[in-house]
């Protein structure tokens, strides 16, 4: 009896540790119809793979799945470790044009003087640094 409960007590206890993990790989694969399956591991190779092959199963388009590392974001703690950029363009009147979210810098940089162009009243003044553009996912140093 005693091995008993002390199975069901390590059985609930890793049950719980199990649940606390918020370290994790989660990768997506998708398919023509740009239906999305995602999965969870601890290592990235194996969510990408799981996520892959749960997309061949379950796709009305399983030969157009399709996932890679790019797919993939490592989350610690809840937050997610992908780059996300943003670059500031500025125009002659100092007025300042902040990009979406990117993960390439260059990305953001085109996007945030692109943005400049299409709004401000002086377009032909947008111009970008790249000193402005941060990843925000970067911990401050």
């Amino acid at each position: 009896m005693n091995k008993l409960c002390f199975l069901i007590l390590l059985f609930l206890s890793y049950q719980l540790y199990a649940e606390n993990i918020t370290d994790a790989w989660h990768c997506t694969a998708e398919d023509e119809a740009h239906k999305q399956w995602t999965s969870s591991s601890n290592y990235e190779r194996a969510a990408v793979n799981k996520a892959f092959e749960q997309c061949k199963k379950e796709s009305q388009f399983p030969e157009s799945c399709k996932t890679s590392h790019n797919d993939c974001d490592y989350v610690v703690n809840g937050y997610s470790t992908k780059p996300m950029w943003q670059c500031k363009a500025m125009d002659q009147m100092a007025k300042i044009w902040p990009s979406n979210f990117y993960a390439q810098r260059d990305d953001a940089a085109i996007a945030a003087k692109a943005y400049c162009q299409q709004r401000s009243s002086f377009p032909d003044t947008c111009y970008i640094n790249l000193i402005t553009c941060k990843n925000v996912n970067e911990q401050d140093k």
